[in-house]
C-alpha cells in the first residue's frame, strides 16, 4: 500500500493561476506528478520545476480553478506512483495486416 509523503509547501499563488511550492529537502519531485492535499484529493499536477538545484520551487497546475491553496498550507505526494509519463518512451503502431490482393479470374 502507498504512502503519502510531503512534497512541500505552498509559497505563492502565481497571477496565472498556478501555485509555487517550495520542495522539502530530499524529496524528488519531476514533471507530470500529481500533488494532493491532506484530505487526500488531488490538487492539481507538477508541470516545471524552477529554481536553484539546492532550493528547487514547483509550478503546480491546478486541476480545478476554484481551488485556491492558501499559503502556508502543505501538498503531499504519494510514495509509489505509477503513470508518470516518459519522454523518450514512445507509443508503439499497431502492426497492420497488409492488404491481401486477390486475383481475377
Amino acid at each position: 500500500m502507498s504512502s503519502t509523503i510531503e512534497a512541500g509547501e505552498v509559497i505563492h499563488v502565481a497571477k496565472s493561476g498556478r501555485l509555487i511550492l517550495k520542495i522539502g529537502k530530499g524529496i524528488d519531485l519531476k514533471p507530470g506528478e500529481n500533488l494532493f492535499d491532506d484530505a487526500g484529493k488531488k490538487v492539481g499536477r507538477v508541470t516545471e520545476l524552477i529554481g536553484q538545484v539546492k532550493a528547487p520551487y514547483a509550478s503546480v497546475l491546478l486541476v480545478d480553478s476554484r481551488i485556491k491553496g492558501a499559503s502556508g498550507s502543505k501538498l503531499f505526494r504519494f510514495s509509489s506512483q505509477r503513470g508518470i509519463p516518459s519522454k523518450t518512451r514512445r507509443k508503439s503502431r499497431p502492426i497492420r495486416n497488409k492488404r491481401r490482393r486477390y486475383s481475377r479470374s
